[in-house]
C-alpha cells in the first residue's frame, strides 16, 4: 500500500475544512440525497462524501458503508484530492497504492472506486464525491462527465456557508421567531391543505385507482396525479423535488399545473421521453434554487392495453401483471430533471393483462429505515405487496401499515406517496 503524499496545499486546505463547519455534524438530507441518487444511476453498493481532515476522511453522506471515517493514510480520497479532475481505480488488485490496503482486503473490500474531488470556499481540495464497487469496473466517457455533475451539486452544498451561519443566526433570535410561529403555522397548515386538495380523486371502473401521501413535515416535495390526456389515453405521473418545505414544495406544485394543463411548448404528452425532455428544459436547477426533481410519467392506452413510460432518476414503477410474486421493474437509471441540459430520456413500453396493477412510488417508500437496520428497498417492497395481493380491503394502506410496523415508528423521514392503478 502506498499512503498519498501530503499536499502543497495542505494547511490552506485545511483552512477550507474547517470553514465548512461540517466535520461530525449529523447527516442532512441535502447530501444523503445525492449519495443515494449516484448510487442508482450508477448501480453500485458504496456511494458517499468525504471530508478530507489532517488525519482521516470522516463521511458527511454515506450508503452501503457501516463506519463512520477511516485513517487518512488507507484513504482512497487522500489520492482523489491531488487531483483536478476524477481518479478511476478500474481493479483495485492491479494497482500498487492499494493491492494490500486493508478497505481492499477486507471489507467492504473494494475493487472498483471513482472519486472527484470537492473544493472549498477558496478553491482547495476538501473532500470528494465517491463511487465503489466489489467487482471491478470501468467508466465510459459520459459516466465520467456525470460523475462530474454530481460532484458539482455536492460541491454545491458544501459551500453554502454563509446560508448555514445566516440559518444558525435565525434559529438562535429565538424570540423573533416565537412572535411569528403561531401565524406561521397556520398558513403552512393552510398551504398543505391546499397542496392535499389537488391530489386527484380515486377512479372506479376499468381502471381504478388507490393511494397514500404523507409528507415528512408539513410541506413536502411529492406530488403524483393522472388524467385522461384524450378518451383513449390515461397520463399518470409522480414526481418528487430535493428537499422539503416551501421551496420543494412551490415547485412540485409548478411541475404538477403544468402536466395538467398540458403546456409544455411542441411536447406531444403522449410520449413520455417527449414530457421528460420538455421538463428538463423548462425546470433547469439553476433558475430553481439549485432544486432538482426526480419523475415516472406514463400513458396507458386503453386499445391496445399498452403502457409507454419513461423515468429521470426515480425508482423503477412496479407492474404486478397476473403474477402477483413476479413484478416487472419499469424504469431505467437516468439523470434527474434540471441537473443537466444533455440528459436523455427513452420511452419504453409495457402491454398490461386483466387485472394488472402498476405501482408508482417515491423513495421515502423504498428507503424506510427498517428497525433492525438496512433499509425496506425495491425488493421488500415487491414482497409486501406480493403478500398483500389477494387481501381484501386497500393494498396500499396495508403496504403503508406494514413499512410503519418496520420502521417501529407512524412517522416517516421522507415523504411517503404510494399509488396503486389497477386495470381490470
Amino acid at each position: 500500500m502506498i499512503s498519498a503524499p501530503v499536499p502543497v496545499d495542505e494547511s490552506d486546505r485545511l483552512a477550507d475544512v474547517r470553514a465548512l463547519e461540517l466535520l461530525d455534524t449529523a447527516p442532512e438530507e441535502r447530501f444523503d440525497r445525492i449519495v443515494r441518487l449516484a448510487a442508482r444511476v450508477y448501480d453500485v453498493p458504496i456511494a458517499y462524501i468525504a471530508l478530507v481532515d489532517a488525519d482521516r476522511q470522516w463521511f458527511k453522506a454515506k450508503c452501503g458503508l457501516q463506519f463512520d471515517s477511516t485513517g487518512r493514510d488507507v484513504s482512497f480520497c487522500a489520492h482523489t484530492i491531488l487531483h483536478d479532475g476524477p481518479l478511476i481505480i478500474a481493479d483495485a488488485l492491479d494497482d500498487d497504492r492499494f493491492r494490500d490496503n486493508p478497505l481492499v482486503v477486507n471489507p467492504p473490500k473494494v475493487r472498483f472506486y471513482a472519486g472527484h474531488p470537492l473544493r472549498g470556499p477558496s478553491g482547495h481540495n476538501v473532500g470528494t464525491l465517491c463511487l465503489a464497487a466489489p467487482t471491478p469496473r470501468t467508466l465510459t466517457t459520459a459516466e465520467e462527465g456525470l460523475l462530474a455533475e454530481f460532484a458539482g451539486q455536492a460541491e454545491h452544498e458544501l459551500n453554502l456557508v454563509d446560508l448555514i451561519h445566516t440559518q444558525r443566526e435565525l434559529i438562535e433570535t429565538k424570540d423573533v421567531l416565537l412572535r411569528t410561529q403561531e401565524h406561521l403555522a397556520a398558513e403552512l397548515a393552510e398551504a398543505a391543505t391546499y397542496i392535499r386538495s389537488l391530489l386527484p380523486p380515486k377512479l372506479r371502473g376499468s381502471i381504478r385507482t388507490d393511494w397514500v401521501f404523507l409528507a415528512s413535515s408539513q410541506l413536502g416535495g411529492d406530488m403524483f396525479g393522472y388524467h385522461w390526456l384524450d378518451d383513449g389515453h390515461l397520463a399518470i405521473y409522480l414526481h418528487d423535488v430535493c428537499g422539503h418545505g416551501v421551496g420543494a414544495s412551490l415547485l412540485s406544485i409548478a411541475v404538477y399545473d403544468v402536466l395538467r394543463r398540458q403546456s409544455l411548448p411542441e411536447v406531444r404528452f403522449h410520449d413520455p421521453a417527449e414530457v421528460l425532455a420538455g421538463l428538463n428544459r423548462a425546470f433547469p436547477m439553476e433558475q430553481h434554487n439549485n432544486k432538482f426533481f426526480t419523475i415516472w410519467y406514463g400513458v396507458f392506452e386503453l386499445a391496445s392495453r399498452t403502457l409507454r413510460y419513461s423515468s429521470a432518476g426515480h425508482p423503477p414503477a412496479l407492474l404486478l401483471n397476473g403474477h402477483p410474486s413476479a413484478a416487472i421493474k419499469l424504469g431505467e437509471p437516468s439523470l434527474m430533471i434540471g441537473a443537466s441540459d444533455q440528459a436523455t430520456f427513452e420511452t419504453r413500453s409495457e402491454r398490461i393483462v386483466s387485472g394488472g396493477r402498476l405501482y408508482i412510488y417515491s423513495d421515502g417508500v423504498s428507503e424506510v429505515d427498517k428497525l433492525e437496520g438496512g433499509m425496506l428497498d425495491v425488493g421488500g417492497l415487491i414482497d409486501l405487496l406480493a403478500k398483500s395481493a389477494d387481501e381484501p380491503g386497500s393494498r396500499v394502506e396495508r403496504v403503508l401499515r406494514q413499512a410503519r410496523a418496520l420502521q417501529g415508528s407512524p412517522d416517516f423521514r421522507d415523504d411517503f406517496s404510494l399509488v396503486e392503478v389497477e386495470f381490470q
